[in-house]
């Protein structure tokens, strides 16, 4: 999974680019912690370049909004589709998430 991370005036854009898989904890956990370093009011998760999303990483995108709404932020994901759109909607993650 590749990352870009975007921070202009108090938002933090996150783009996403690949699968967000088991495979993509480590890579996950890192930006986690980076993004601590970055004070921004609005952290926005682009999702429109991610094919495949399983239950490891939605739970990784829980861990990362968490660590968000502790800083005193506000978590976004957008551009979700597909299948990953579809996973949103399974898991009624609306009521979780934020997603535009």
């Amino acid at each position: 999974m590749k990352i870009v991370i975007q921070h202009k005036d108090n938002t933090l854009t996150v783009s996403l680019d690949g699968a967000l898989d088991y495979k993509a904890t480590v890579t996950m956990e890192g930006l986690i912690h980076d993004m601590q370093q970055i004070k921004a009011a609005r952290v926005v998760f682009d999702m429109s370049k991610i094919e495949r999303v399983d239950s490891v990483g939605l739970g990784m995108l829980h861990l990362a909004k968490d660590e968000i709404i502790e800083s005193g932020a506000k978590m976004v994901l957008r551009g979700a589709s597909g299948n990953v759109k579809r996973l949103f909607e399974l898991t009624d993650s609306q009521h979780s998430f934020e997603i535009e």
